[in-house]
């Protein structure tokens, strides 16, 4: 069991905008691609046996793909799983540069939605149709048949240092109005990049309410930072002593491990973005990519999911952290999950234009 992990720094989106120009549409093209039915696992356990191992490239948090991969290896102890971990603005261009280069090395993808829905239009991936699938909020139906392998929930909260906040005499944000106040001028980060948190705002308040807002946010001098990871430990630290848009979940276990050190607040509407564990195009080693993404979704692997993770699950809602999922307490505001890669590359860049990123 093995962790890669890869330099690669290209922007995904232009990358994959630029595929499909040259693609002339890749696997969009009108052609209709049929979806073979579900098989149950032990129909490949003796295939996925004898290819013997897996390459996962995923988003999944650093610190929680080996122990995932530990779970999925103590049910199907014959099958050996490998991981490249890379951001959400990687991994597509890494899929998208292998397979125009005749590479295809990756078996399983889990990627936020609407990166994954560009690598459909290009052709990097295949559909495949677990056989237990939880029922999608309306917001997710539209998902194409046989890429809707929703794996998890990302939601996006402020995370805060309470004694920052303290020593600072800031006011405890709890909406992320809040952070455009002047008291908070240069005292907290966001990431640019996180483009499904701005069309979860777009959604809530619509277009323009949403852009007014990450302006005014981008003019009080957020710190901008290249990751989730670094926003949130950052604010552990105290330096600085908020972030506009932490994982709700990552927030959430933290807060419980050093509660003087980290606090987040759920805005309401709540920013909420699928996560998608998908099959790879050509993938070397079909049947044990199939067994890894049924075990994931079964509600064994999402009860690991949700444990070992602290994401939120579709499937296992009963487990899910209370402070993080409560859709009674914080209306999700969904990202859009099947958006084309024009509009992809309009909303990012504007995003970033709003936060003075580009």
């Amino acid at each position: 069991m093995r962790t890669l992990r890869s330099p690669l720094r290209t922007s995904g989106a232009l990358l994959i905008a630029g595929a499909l120009t040259a693609c002339g549409g890749g696997a969009g093209g009108g052609a209709i691609t049929k979806v073979a039915p579900a098989q149950q696992p032990d129909q490949l356990l003796a295939q996925a046996k004898k290819e013997g191992e897996l390459l996962w490239y995923t988003t999944f948090a650093d610190d929680d793909v080996d122990d995932m991969i530990t779970a999925f290896q103590k049910t199907y102890p014959g099958v050996k799983v490998e991981a490249l971990r890379l951001s959400a603005d990687k991994l597509p261009s890494r899929l998208v540069t292998e397979q125009r280069g005749g590479k295809f090395n990756a078996d399983v993808i889990s990627a936020d939605s609407e990166p994954v829905y560009q690598l459909i239009k290009v052709g990097t991936l295949a559909p495949y149709r677990v056989p237990e699938i939880p029922p999608l909020p309306k917001q997710l139906q539209n998902l194409p048949d046989g890429y809707r392998n929703v794996v998890y929930i990302n939601t996006s909260a402020i995370a805060y240092n309470p004694q920052a906040v303290k020593s600072q005499h800031l006011p405890v944000p709890t909406e992320l109005e809040d952070l455009t106040k002047p008291a908070w001028k240069g005292k907290f980060s966001i990431d640019p990049k996180a483009i499904n948190w701005y069309e979860g705002l777009i959604s809530a308040y619509g277009h323009d309410k949403a852009l007014d807002l990450v302006k005014r946010l981008g003019d009080n001098q957020p710190r901008l930072v290249e990751s989730h990871t670094q926003s949130i430990t950052e604010v552990q630290g105290g330096e600085p002593a908020a972030v506009a848009n932490a994982y709700g979940y990552k927030a959430a276990a933290l807060q419980k491990k050093t509660p003087t050190r980290l606090a987040f607040s759920n805005p309401d509407p709540l920013p909420s973005a699928a996560v998608l564990e998908e099959l790879a195009k050509k993938a070397p080693h079909p049947a044990a990519a199939k067994l890894f993404i049924d075990w994931i979704m079964s509600k064994e692997g999402q009860k690991q999911v949700v444990s070992i993770t602290n994401h939120v699950s579709l499937s296992d809602l009963e487990h899910d952290d209370p402070a993080v999922w409560n859709e009674k307490k914080w209306k999700p505001a969904w990202s859009t999950p099947v958006i084309e890669p024009d509009k992809y590359d309009i909303l990012l860049q504007e995003y970033e234009k709003a936060l003075h990123a580009i």
